[in-house]
């Protein structure tokens, strides 16, 4: 009689022990991952830091990456970019389109129809995305600064729009971010 009840006991051990480790794993990826949650910054090639792009590999297998440290890495001659579309009616909505279509730029996915955040997703983003409706810190930015982020994007935190959009169509997403910055309230 008691080999009977040994068997199942020990089977129901080893199952809330692999519950356990089951949880604590899960809690330890939505922890790494909140992490930095607002963390941008923009770095110039002629700086002297270590490039802020490569990643540190974990201890070992199973590991998740960080990608907290990932910023801009822009030419240094970026912000001297000039923007070859003029602002228009067409070029606005054309970039609004890109902005908004999945299979060009996606940008609705991480910032929103607004520009200040798509919240439904932030539990699934790596970073909380820059909030483009904030006039004070877009006004600080230059046509080519913004065509060089859209185009290059961040390393495991924001794709690159070249590899959906080409030049031109860039150049008009850029035209439609100018018309979200607001005044705060």
């Amino acid at each position: 009689m008691r080999k009977s009840i040994s068997l199942p006991l020990a089977v129901f051990s080893l199952l809330v022990v692999v519950a356990i480790l089951t949880v604590t794993s899960f809690d330890m990826a939505i922890t790494s991952s909140a992490q930095n949650a607002n963390s941008s910054t923009t770095t110039n090639k002629n700086s002297n830091q270590n490039d802020s792009r490569s990643i540190q590999s974990g201890a070992g297998p199973g590991t998740q990456q960080d990608f907290s440290k990932n910023t801009w890495e822009l030419p240094d001659d970026a912000d001297k970019t000039k923007n070859p579309v003029a602002t228009s009616p067409e070029s606005i909505e054309k970039g609004k389109t890109l902005y908004l279509e999945r299979t060009k730029g996606n940008c609705i996915f991480c910032h929103g129809e607004t520009g200040a955040g798509n919240e439904a997703n932030f539990p699934r983003l790596r970073r909380k995305p820059a909030d483009l409706t904030n006039k004070e810190r877009m006004a600080k930015m230059t046509d080519g600064e913004l065509f060089w982020k859209i185009t290059k994007g961040i390393n495991g935190i924001m794709p690159a729009g070249e590899r959906r959009m080409n030049e031109e169509e860039r150049w008009h997403v850029v035209n439609y971010i100018r018309t979200l910055p607001k005044d705060k309230e």
